[in-house]
């Protein structure tokens, strides 16, 4: 079908709601009625009737102090409700609590989510001082840990495909400097980086493989204690083992695939 054919099938309030999702989605701070408009070129009483709908739906929601919507994790949750994805999480939590617990560390599973990464799952350490990601953040591929590894651990088709999807967001400069780390993650085998976000934190991240294909992430964001509970080179044993368990439950069909 041709992308006139398919244009003939259009629902325009739908594709306005869509829109305002897909933008709040895409942005990790809160954004005005008016900024909303601007950013899709419609009117301000066009996204209004949309803002409100979506609002009372639980989907987004408003900060009263800064006049902006974020969405909420209701978006989460029903992708969360695929069973493969379902499987996969509830498998894996354990795993991840008894990593959390021998590295005093906490770790969390992320996956591709278009041109960005989501937070899906995440277990605090039992340690009194940490640092963890929440569930339902999302960053771009071009700048996350968990994207390298996701782009690492691909057939060239499926790496084609993402590379088209990130021309249509990120300069060239960019995308080459994020395919020079893709290529560095791909030699070791994990990532093992200072996160580009906040300084004294490790980014440590291994792919969870169906056969040799990355479908999820695993990471530990890793900050060093004085004094230390546990070297980093062990953080690393640890959860590479952790990876490597989920990622035969996965490929063996113990867990559907995503």
């Amino acid at each position: 079908m041709s992308e006139k054919e398919i244009r003939k099938y259009s629902a325009p309030a739908l594709e306005k709601g869509l829109d305002v999702l897909e933008l709040l989605s895409a942005d990790s701070t809160p954004i005005s009625t008016s900024a909303i408009a601007e950013k899709l070129g419609r009117s301000n009483a066009e996204i209004y009737r949309m803002i409100l709908v979506l609002e009372q739906r639980g989907y987004i929601e408003k900060y009263d102090d800064i006049d902006g919507y974020q969405v909420t994790r209701k978006l989460l949750q029903l992708g969360t409700e695929h069973e493969p994805i379902k499987d996969i999480m509830e498998y894996a939590q354990p795993i991840m609590r008894e990593l959390a617990e021998k590295t005093s560390m906490s770790c969390h599973v992320a996956v591709e989510s278009q041109e960005q990464i989501v937070v899906i799952a995440r277990v605090e350490t039992p340690s009194s001082l940490s640092y963890s990601v929440r569930v339902g953040y999302r960053r771009p591929i071009c700048f996350a840990a968990s994207g390298r590894i996701l782009f690492a651990f691909q057939n060239t088709a499926k790496k084609e495909k993402i590379l088209r999807l990130l021309e249509q967001h990120h300069s060239e400069e960019e995308i080459n400097t994020f395919l020079s780390e893709a290529k560095k993650v791909t030699k070791q085998g994990y990532l093992k980086a200072p996160s580009a976000f906040v300084e004294g934190v490790t980014d440590i991240s291994f792919p969870i493989l169906d056969n040799d294909a990355a479908v999820a992430t695993l990471t530990v964001p890793y900050i060093k204690r004085i004094p230390e509970e546990v070297p980093i080179e062990d953080v690393i044993k640890h959860l590479k083992a952790a990876a490597e368990e989920v990622s035969k439950a996965v490929s063996y069909g113990i867990v559907r695939k995503f």
